[in-house]
C-alpha cells in the first residue's frame, strides 16, 4: 500500500498544479458569451482597470451594456483612446479582448487597498444574455518581453 501511494505521489502533485493553474485562469459562460480570465492591475490611488476575452458564440448580437462591483463606486466603459463608451459590441463568433492599451473596464473610487492576488466580485450586464458575477484577480499583468535596444 506505501509503494502505491509513493508512485501516485508525482502524478498527485502534477493534478494538484494543473488545478491551481486553472483556478487562477477562471472562465464564465452565461448562454453563449463566454468571459475567460477576468483579471485587474493593482489600483493607482482610486482608480482601477479590468480585461478580460469575451466572446460571443451564438448567431446574434450581443453587447455589455453595464458592470458594478461593490468595492467601487462607478464602474465605466473606455476604448483604446481612454474615451468613455456606452457599451462593448459582441458580434457573433469574434472574439473582444480587453486588454492593457486597448479597450478596458475601469473602476472609480476604489473603496478598498487592493494587492496580487486579492479577489473581488464584478457583475456584468449583456443586452441580450442578462448578467453574471465573475470573479477577478489582481494581478501584475502580462509580462512583456524586454526591448531589444
Amino acid at each position: 500500500m506505501n509503494r502505491r501511494h509513493l508512485l501516485l505521489a508525482p502524478l498527485a502533485l502534477l493534478l494538484s498544479s494543473i488545478d491551481a493553474s486553472r483556478a487562477r485562469a477562471r472562465s464564465y459562460k452565461l448562454g453563449v458569451i463566454e468571459i475567460s480570465h477576468p483579471w485587474a492591475k493593482p489600483p493607482t490611488g482610486d482608480v482601477a482597470a479590468v480585461f478580460m476575452a469575451l466572446a460571443n458564440t451564438g448567431d446574434k448580437p450581443d453587447r455589455l451594456t453595464a458592470a458594478s462591483t461593490p468595492i467601487a463606486d462607478t464602474v465605466l466603459f473606455q476604448d483604446s483612446g481612454n474615451r468613455p463608451v456606452a457599451a462593448f459590441d459582441l458580434q457573433p463568433k469574434q472574439p473582444l479582448a480587453l486588454r492593457p492599451g486597448s479597450r478596458r473596464i475601469v473602476l472609480q473610487g476604489v473603496k478598498q487597498k487592493l494587492a496580487i492576488d486579492d479577489v473581488f466580485p464584478l457583475t456584468l450586464r449583456f443586452a441580450g444574455a442578462g448578467g453574471v458575477t465573475v470573479l477577478v484577480q489582481v494581478e501584475r499583468g502580462p509580462v512583456t518581453p524586454a526591448s531589444a535596444h
